[in-house]
């Protein structure tokens, strides 16, 4: 790619996904969804802000642990959670069945986040419908997240 070096940073420290997204002339989400990601891997929630800050204006809100993601969140008021699986001090798992049994968040869309296979998730007691498997691609999630909360449409 143009003004890349090997071993010179990645590509969002360059700026190329922000060219990538205004070349894509898109209309990006309004602020008024909010996005709460919960993952307990730093390079994964480095990932996640600069890519959606990239393709979108969503006000985004991050857990590393299902703990205090279990606390905090029925008073968020989000619109759409990304959840991994493999967390620290409560599993994903049992979040997610925490959070669909809550009268505050039984209807925010969850995205699963897993390097699971679909038999584990089963055994865990998981549907697959919202799932994100690692290792995935930039363009996957962007879809998904513009599927699930749409732009809103300018006055």
């Amino acid at each position: 790619m143009e003004g890349i070096e090997p071993g010179t940073g990645t590509l969002a420290d360059k700026g190329v996904w922000k060219q990538v997204a205004e070349a894509m002339d898109a209309t990006r989400p309004g602020a008024s969804k909010r996005i709460a990601i919960i993952e307990d891997d730093p390079l994964l929630r480095t990932l996640f802000s600069d890519t959606l800050d990239c393709f979108g204006d969503w006000q985004l809100s991050f857990f590393i642990d299902g703990q205090e993601a279990k606390d905090r969140l029925p008073e968020l008021d989000a619109h759409l959670i990304l959840l991994d699986v493999g967390l620290p001090n409560l599993d994903g798992a049992s979040l997610y069945k925490i959070l669909k049994g809550h009268n505050k968040t039984k209807d925010i869309p969850i995205i699963m986040i897993t390097g699971s296979h679909e038999w584990e998730l089963h055994r865990m007691g998981l549907q697959s419908g919202l799932l994100l498997r690692k290792p995935f691609k930039i363009e996957e999630l962007i879809n998904i997240i513009t599927a699930l909360l749409p732009a809103e449409p300018q006055s």
